[in-house]
């Protein structure tokens, strides 16, 4: 989220704005023309200014980065993307498992005609005697050949358990599917977990902006009043015929132009806090104060910006860049367990059978019997090394654009953590050098206050050293702000938030 040059914009109008009130010193006045007190003491802004930030349950810039995640739509997203994932790996997990497979079949049967063995015109002949030589006088018996003819059995039940074992699989699919799909997994955790870097970063970026917002508002306010105090005392002086009725319409033009600078200060303060409420999920005209103190000491650290060493340190901790390697295992794995598709399979199988009847005994009866085999079976489709090697070049082509993905987020991180170094640089230059001008105001506006004491100044003259003090201080709080900024941005783009 690029907050932060639009913020430095606000507080460039601000300053121009602020030198626009600033008028050309008239000629001074004797002291009894001018008046008796000073306008409103820019110490006052200062006191504002400090009471504004430090408030007691105020928000802070960790809270609410800690609240932006909860609230984030894509943080949820990528949560459910590390559910899927997981779902995928135990269904890799299950091909580990033989397959069993359990039918009940129920069959009902066309009615044939049964026929006995042998000629249908001769009969056999039996006796009850036992076995061995029949004795004289034996009886004997005919029985026609129709009457050895099996039954007829029209309805037939079975239940059955088959239980296949893919022992090829085994060492050429389900172990690859099983790395493919923990890389998977691996790689939509580190994508979530970037998701609420990326949702933290963007709140802590809103925050600062709307506290900026917040104090130069307050300085707009403060601009204002120096400006019509500098209008009053430019007609105070055209009433006492010394100054020029341009100088009167000057001033009143730096009102109106501080007036608008106050209503455009105001409704960014309005926008930036309308944005807070939304990362925060907060009901609408909820209203915050600034808990994190910007006046107390500035995050700095006294390591080298070596752009080299940040590189490298990005490239190491940056979860983007780990999430797409990830990916891309999990596509080189799930190559492999594609090419494996066209290759001959080697399963081993077993069924149980308890059949009423079990057409394994003979002659069928209706009656309940079990019987088994197990075996193993050798096959090979033809038409599975078309498709596969086809699969496994669009899994190739995926795994390239991800590689073309990895170079380009190195290209954008290298871009990231020069702009991001510099601008932290930027910003603890400005802030010492702010703070001295502002010091460097201070005192000058004190010494034109003892002169305004004195009568060797004007009112004219002491509204424009407020003015300045004012302007000043506007800097400091960019500069603050700023830094601030800079430092979750580097911190972001080296992943140092991610530990």
């Amino acid at each position: 989220m690029k907050l932060s040059p639009f913020w430095l914009t606000l507080g460039s109008s601000l300053l121009l704005a602020a030198l626009s009130a600033a008028q050309e010193p008239p000629p001074a006045a004797p002291p009894a023309l001018e008046e008796k007190s000073p306008p409103p003491a820019a110490d006052d802004l200062a006191v504002r200014l400090r009471a504004l930030s430090a408030r007691p349950g105020g928000l802070m810039s960790a809270d609410v980065g800690r609240r932006a995640v909860k609230n984030s739509k894509d943080v949820r997203a990528k949560q459910a993307e590390i559910a899927a994932a997981s779902a995928e790996v135990d269904k890799a997990f299950a091909g580990w498992f033989p397959k069993l497979t359990l039918t009940a079949r129920y069959t009902h049967l066309s009615p044939v005609e049964s026929k006995g063995s042998g000629p249908s015109n001769v009969s056999l002949v039996a006796t009850p005697s036992p076995a061995g030589p029949l004795p004289p006088g034996a009886p004997l018996i005919a029985i026609p050949t129709s009457a050895l003819a099996p039954p007829v059995i029209q309805d037939q039940y079975a239940l059955q358990a088959a239980l296949l074992l893919p022992v090829s699989d085994y060492f050429l699919r389900i172990s690859q599917s099983q790395a493919a799909a923990d890389h998977g997994r691996g790689a939509a955790e580190l994508t979530h977990r970037a998701a609420k870097l990326n949702a933290a970063t963007d709140a802590k970026l809103i925050y600062y902006g709307w506290a900026r917002a917040k104090l130069s508002h307050e300085v707009a306010k403060q601009s204002l009043v120096q400006s019509k105090s500098h209008h009053q005392a430019a007609k105070v002086l055209f009433e006492v015929d010394r100054a020029a009725k341009a100088d009167v319409l000057r001033a009143e033009s730096a009102v109106a132009s501080a007036e608008l600078l106050v209503e455009r200060t105001s409704n960014l303060t309005e926008l930036a806090e309308d944005r807070l409420r939304t990362v925060l999920a907060d009901p609408p005209n909820t209203r915050y104060e600034i808990g994190e103190d910007l006046w107390g000491p500035a995050p700095t650290s006294n390591e080298r910006l070596d752009f080299g060493t940040l590189y490298a340190e990005s490239l190491k901790q940056r979860l983007e860049l780990r999430a797409l390697e990830k990916s891309g295992l999990s596509l080189a794995e799930q190559k492999r367990a594609v090419k494996s598709v066209g290759l001959p399979r080697l399963d081993a199988f077993g069924n149980a059978y308890y059949s009423n009847p079990n057409q394994r005994y003979y002659p069928p009866a209706k009656e309940w019997k079990a019987t088994w085999d197990v075996g193993l079976q050798l096959s090979w489709t033809p038409n599975d090394f078309l498709t596969s090697t086809a699969t496994a070049a669009g899994l190739e082509a995926q795994r390239a654009k991800l590689d073309a993905q990895r170079d380009q987020l190195r290209d954008a991180l290298r871009t990231e953590i020069f702009d991001s170094a510099q601008s932290l640089r930027e910003a603890q230059v400005a802030l010492k050098t702010a703070e001295r001008g502002a010091s460097a105001a201070e005192e000058a506006y004190r010494a034109r206050s003892e002169q305004y004491r004195l009568g060797r100044a004007s009112s004219v003259e002491l509204t424009d050293a407020e003015a300045d003090l004012s302007r000043s201080r506007l800097e400091v709080i960019n500069a603050r702000v700023g830094l601030r900024i800079a430092r979750v941005k580097l911190d972001h783009a080296l992943g140092r938030d991610a530990r």
